[in-house]
């Protein structure tokens, strides 16, 4: 197996070798073009899987990216990167379970192991489909290892989050700030952190920073809004709800708020906050009438 594996991992270097071989011997076109076909040949017979991820690799129609993958994983390659690449694809489809499960055949094969980078993939896949277990095993392996980075304690302050344990969440998520103070990404979630916590002052100063380093904020506003609510501040919250309802109303992708739930909150702010004064009576004093 591990002879198989770097073969098909390593066979596009045989088509190298004919190119140069080709380039001092000068054999002529039609032999040159004969070697290729050869190696054409050779790679398809030997190693379908690894001819099949490359034919994904150039093509540019996703869906035909994902039947092209799944014919070489068909093959049981013993390389891991058709795993490896379907895997991408299902997680940025937030197709959470079935990535989680790529990278774990991926991780079977023989020789090296999957990379750290790949590995906290992993446990965002498990983190998103509710493994938390998994994820959190893969997390503290990779920070045991010595491998740590802001995406790992991001991955690690976002599982402890979504398990409740909240103060844990909080050390991870402003230590993985400490490796890119412009990243709103840890500010996000230290103010989600913060209004699980009931700290609504420290959530509404976050999310107001994340105002003012995102470039087109969407869900801050909805949770300044509560935030602002929660502490009295009526008409503020009923201000940035407002703006939140209108910018999920026009990209409800880049929320994962619902609209309606935005509405809602809106119509209790504005249920809370005190009727504004007519503009005609605040600049010409009371009606006589």
């Amino acid at each position: 197996m591990q002879f198989k594996r770097f073969w098909e991992e390593n066979i596009h270097w045989l088509l190298l070798l004919w190119c140069g071989v080709a380039l001092y011997i000068r054999p002529g076109w039609i032999p040159f073009g004969l070697g290729v076909i050869v190696w054409i040949v050779l790679f398809f017979l030997t190693t379908p899987a690894s001819f099949w991820n490359l034919i994904a690799t150039f093509n540019m129609d996703q869906d035909k990216v994902e039947t092209y993958l799944r014919k070489a994983i068909a093959y049981q390659p013993a390389s891991p990167k058709p795993y490896i690449n379907l895997a991408l694809i299902k997680a940025r489809r937030k197709q959470w379970a079935e990535g989680a499960a790529l990278l774990k055949e991926a991780d079977k094969k023989p020789g090296k192991r999957l990379s750290p980078q790949l590995r906290n993939v992993w446990a965002v896949c498990h983190r998103e489909a509710g493994h938390y277990e998994q994820a959190m095993a893969l997390i503290e392996s990779l920070l045991a290892e010595g491998y740590a980075n802001d995406k790992v304690y991001y991955n690690l302050a976002y599982t402890n989050y979504k398990t409740g344990h909240l103060d844990e969440a909080l050390k991870a998520a402003e230590k993985a700030r400490t490796y890119n103070l412009s990243d709103a990404d840890p500010v996000l979630l230290i103010a989600k952190i913060y209004f699980g916590k009931q700290d609504y002052a420290a959530a509404k100063d976050n999310y107001e920073w994340c105002l003012q380093h995102t470039s087109w904020p969407v869900e801050s506003y909805y949770w300044l809004g509560r935030s602002e609510l929660e502490l009295g501040h009526f008409e503020q919250a009923r201000e940035h709800l407002t703006t939140a309802v209108e910018r999920i109303t026009s990209d409800p992708a880049l929320s994962d708020v619902p609209r309606e739930e935005a509405q809602a909150w809106l119509d209790k702010a504005i249920a809370l906050s005190p009727e504004p004064i007519p503009q005609a009576t605040a600049e010409n004093g009371p009606n006589p009438s």
